[in-house]
């Protein structure tokens, strides 16, 4: 069997993006609002904490559930 090199790097290209992007704005966002409700209790950082870890949770189990038959990983 062989396989396309270009369908390789744009599987990894792809694999990338979907794995990276969301751990580093979900990263972001949680250090953003984690800081500012440590500094601020009680202004509503805690909510926007609540929902970007939120977000990276689901940008992680959307990456899991996309490659989850992905023999390579």
């Amino acid at each position: 069997m062989t396989t396309d090199p270009n369908d390789s790097k744009k599987k990894l290209k792809d694999f990338l993006k979907s794995f990276l992007m969301p751990t580093i704005v979900g990263k972001t966002l949680v250090l953003y609002f984690g800081i500012h409700y440590s500094m601020y209790p009680g202004e509503g950082y805690g909510y926007g904490l609540v929902g970007a870890i939120a977000f990276t949770l689901f940008g992680l189990f959307k990456f899991l559930w996309k490659y989850k038959d992905q023999e390579e990983i």
